[in-house]
């Protein structure tokens, strides 16, 4: 298990772990991976470019070739940088680092 950080809503008796590192969740699964943390915005995000992203494949062989590449690269920032967007999404509704 890597390294974690705990945040606390101060209304709330609420803790929420998130990982700090890469997300494999964020890379293997996409907007569901956004939509089972309850980050909407992120999702509906994650979405619209996966679409645009699949609509790249429909334009021949080279189509195919950028869409996948462009894909690939998707997937590995959403790993990257998923987990911050996790811990952003949180502090912005009002929970605190411990």
């Amino acid at each position: 298990m890597g390294e974690r950080i705990f945040l606390r809503h101060p209304d709330k008796d609420e803790t929420v772990a998130v990982s700090v590192g890469f997300s494999w969740g964020a890379l293997l699964l996409g907007f569901v991976w956004a939509l089972s943390k309850k980050m909407w915005f992120a999702a509906f995000v994650m979405l619209a470019i996966n679409v645009l992203l699949f609509f790249t494949g429909l334009w021949g062989e080279a189509g195919d070739i950028i869409g996948l590449v462009l894909s690939v690269l998707f997937g590995y920032a959403c790993g990257q940088y998923g987990n911050q967007w996790h811990r952003w999404t949180l502090e912005k509704r009002g929970y605190t680092v411990l």
